[in-house]
């Protein structure tokens, strides 16, 4: 299956790849808890993905399958370092999630991320990579996507410099697929708003 390293993408194509995730992340712990109405949680996750998208093509990278069945999203480091932090916020259009996913989702999904980004820049060296999000639209599920996108993903984390690549998932079935491409637990946290365990994964790159 191609998998495709993006540095720009249309319009369409960024709907595409977000449509995927949306999909992707329906039955996610951490998603059912910020979007609890399955009716609308994959419209939500779509509209929450594509500004996603776009602060990772200036910041860092998307991966795609040919097919649109997958996308994967990372970032550097540094983007979460003020200036440029609050500068992406608004570039890619992350300021306006309140609005395109609602204020009570929305401050759940900050609650909680605040809560695991503040573990993870204690933990991380300043030259690392956080592989932000990969998912497979369920249809394409066993194909051996996701692998490949993170592979990728990694190899060009690498040759921009990046130490190690760091990752955080509310999904316990998904650790044990990351520790069989490489990745070490760091630690887990639960934030107390939310209630769920989250872990904090890591790879060496060089």
């Amino acid at each position: 299956m191609l998998i495709q390293t993006d540095r720009s993408l249309t319009l369409a194509q960024q709907k595409t790849a977000a449509a995927a995730l949306g999909e992707a992340f329906a039955q996610d712990p951490f998603m059912a808890y910020m979007l609890p109405d399955p009716t609308t949680r994959v419209q939500q996750l779509t509209k929450l993905f594509l500004p996603l998208i776009r602060c990772s093509l200036r910041c860092g990278g998307v991966e795609t399958s040919a097919d649109g069945g997958g996308a994967l999203m990372w970032i550097s480091g540094a983007t979460f370092a003020w200036p440029l932090k609050t500068m992406e916020l608004v570039r890619s259009g992350l300021i306006w999630l309140p609005w395109s996913i609602g204020l009570p989702a929305f401050k759940r999904l900050q609650a909680h991320d605040s809560a695991c980004e503040h573990a993870l820049l204690h933990s991380a060296p300043q030259d690392f990579a956080y592989l932000w999000v990969v998912g497979v639209h369920p249809d394409y599920a066993g194909r051996g996507l996701g692998k490949q996108m993170i592979h990728s993903a990694m190899d060009t984390m690498r040759q921009q410099g990046h130490s190690t690549c760091w990752l955080r998932t509310e999904n316990p079935n998904n650790v044990g697929l990351y520790e069989h491409l490489g990745f070490n637990q760091v630690l887990t946290k639960t934030p107390p708003g939310s209630g769920l365990q989250s872990w904090l994964m890591s790879q060496e790159l060089v």
